[in-house]
């Protein structure tokens, strides 16, 4: 199960929420790119599911009423999710009536930018709304809204003549760590929608292993979760700490390499130290040692 997410759900305790989804689809604000118009738990709900390992992807509602302000609703998104790496795309949400005639060459103008970032990008509607207005679109990702009864349990599919990739089957479902009633719940009809990339701006594997050893990934399962979310392989990662781990040399060289000159000074010779998988900390201990 996917849910859905924005300030309307107010303070989530994603550490409860975690065991009962498979990821979240986080909304990161409305219309054209204005800080005012953020969603004001965007930052925190994108780190808590980064800190926990939570697969999550973003969507904006959309108010454009033409292509250059669906340009700059494109622009909003792009501004929020930088540096941070997204396991589901960015759905573009067209949903309002008033709307419907331009809401196509919208969603077009807004893709074409999405994906010259280098983010993949879909669109979210109704059933109903994706039929009569939509149906000249096509995205790479759908995700289609129909609730049936809305009891909070799956009814009939929707009907649009076409795959989709996610389907939101009720606005009344509830988590555990979520408090406000009315959770809206989506299956995953196509699990390829999973498929992580790295940010054009990701640090490469070697980087990452140094991080690792410095403390910044975690341990164990956590680490594993952590990484696999931002769109590393973990073994990858594993097999270069481990290789890094086998070479590592003794804190009394490092300090005799420090009293060298080899790790410069300073903040500068901490945050290498560290980089490498040392600790300053030891190894200034020692330095101090050997120069009185």
């Amino acid at each position: 199960m996917i849910i859905d997410v924005s300030v309307h759900n107010g303070t989530i305790d994603w550490a409860k929420v975690k065991p009962y989804i498979e990821g979240a689809i986080i909304r990161c604000g409305y219309g054209s790119d204005k800080t005012s118009q953020d969603d004001k738990q965007w930052k925190r709900n994108a780190d808590e599911c980064t800190r926990l390992g939570i697969p999550f992807g973003v969507y904006l509602y959309s108010y454009a009423g033409n292509t250059a302000q669906a340009q700059s609703e494109a622009q909003h998104v792009l501004r929020l999710v930088k540096g941070y790496n997204l396991a589901l795309p960015i759905f573009f949400d067209a949903e309002e009536s008033k709307l419907a005639a331009v809401s196509a060459a919208n969603f077009a103008a807004f893709a074409a930018v999405i994906k010259a970032a280098g983010h993949r990008c879909g669109l979210y509607t109704g059933e109903y709304f994706f039929n009569a207005h939509m149906k000249s679109t096509a995205p790479d990702w759908l995700w289609i809204a129909k609730y049936g009864a809305n009891t909070g349990n799956p009814g009939s599919q929707p009907r649009i003549g076409r795959s989709f990739d996610l389907w939101q089957y009720t606005s009344r479902g509830s988590v555990p760590g979520v408090a406000s009633s009315g959770l809206d719940c989506s299956q995953v009809i196509n699990q390829g929608i999973f498929t992580e990339r790295k940010a054009t701006q990701a640090k490469s594997d070697d980087e990452i292993a140094k991080e690792v050893l410095a403390g910044a990934w975690g341990n164990g399962d956590d680490r594993k979760a952590r990484l696999t979310a931002a769109g590393y392989n973990y073994s990858t990662i594993q097999t270069i700490v481990n290789r890094l781990c086998s070479n590592k040399k003794s804190n009394e060289e490092l300090a005799k390499e420090v009293l060298a000159g080899k790790w410069g000074n300073g903040r500068d010779r901490v945050n290498r130290l560290k980089a490498a998988g040392y600790d300053p900390e030891a190894v200034q201990t020692i330095v101090n040692a050997l120069c009185r």
